[in-house]
């Protein structure tokens, strides 16, 4: 998933949660969404929001980092 790989590659802690195996996750992002989002939904801050498809420069902004494309390497 791209989103993962960018988080790792900036070094930014998140916590990957699947939704299948969740159901009250779920029922969180349909509580605060109004409705069931595409993934990857994203939570900064107590802001949620569906970054699908993704958008390096907008979660970059989100995060206050720099949204350059980082070398492949650094999974």
């Amino acid at each position: 998933m791209l989103a993962k790989q960018f988080l790792k590659q900036r070094g930014v802690a998140f916590e990957d949660v699947l939704l299948e195996s969740n159901p009250a996750a779920k029922s969180r992002i349909i509580e605060r969404l109004g409705r069931l989002a595409k993934v990857p939904v994203i939570e900064i801050n107590n802001r949620m929001f569906s970054l699908n498809p993704f958008d390096p420069n907008r979660l970059a902004a989100e995060l206050s980092v720099d949204a350059a494309p980082l070398s492949e390497d650094a999974n």
